[in-house]
């Protein structure tokens, strides 16, 4: 076996020998600016007064034809209010933080460092005055009740650590658990599972 051979074969070998749950965490990373950049995002433009809605045009224009045809315009009223844009949704983060089971401490050295992001995106110039929800989410793991009181405790935690070791404004940050109700992923598999373990950081203004 030649040099080259055994090089590949130790790196290999090393690479083998790398906890699963440390790749998924590498995968999991978000930087302060990516945090940054999705909470900074701007409400979208109010959608134009005209519109195409299923190849009809709907327009709030009075000419002559819709003068002269006030039925039509009239049974155009519904498709009018159908294609209505929806209401933007609030700019939010999923923020991935490992937990010691069953309890709200964290765990290990990369959701402390993810929690050091958050703390910096939020302490930002250009959130000034913003207002967050530190949303808590879990797993299908045990009973409904469990998990729901374990994700309002693991929210409360991360607000607290946000204030108290990152100087993130107490009066800007509200804690909320919404345990297992809202999942990401399947639950039937423990990579599902993983996703649906999370923090979520929505803007709230």
């Amino acid at each position: 076996m030649n040099a080259l051979t055994r090089l590949a074969l130790t790196a290999l070998s090393l690479l083998l020998l790398v906890p699963a749950t440390a790749q998924a965490q590498d995968g999991n990373v978000v930087s302060s600016d990516d945090i940054l950049k999705q909470l900074d995002k701007k409400p979208e433009a109010e959608p134009s007064k005209s519109r195409s809605f299923r190849g009809v045009r709907i327009t709030t224009s009075t000419d002559a034809k819709a003068q002269q045809a006030p039925q039509a315009s009239q049974a155009a009223e519904p498709m009018r209010e159908a294609a209505q844009a929806k209401p933007a949704e609030k700019p939010s983060v999923t923020v991935y933080l490992y937990f010691k089971s069953g309890s709200a401490e964290l765990a290990g050295d990369f959701s402390k460092k993810q929690l050091a992001a958050v703390g910096k995106a939020l302490n930002a110039p250009a959130l000034a005055g913003a207002q967050f929800e530190i949303g808590g989410h879990t797993d299908s793991q045990g009973s409904d009740a469990l998990n729901q009181a374990l994700s309002e405790q693991r929210a409360a935690h991360i607000r607290d650590l946000l204030v108290g070791s990152y100087g993130v404004k107490a009066d800007s940050v509200t804690a909320k658990g919404y345990g297992e109700s809202q999942p990401v992923a399947d639950n039937g598999t423990e990579a599902g599972r993983a996703k649906n373990r999370r923090v979520v950081i929505k803007r709230l203004d």
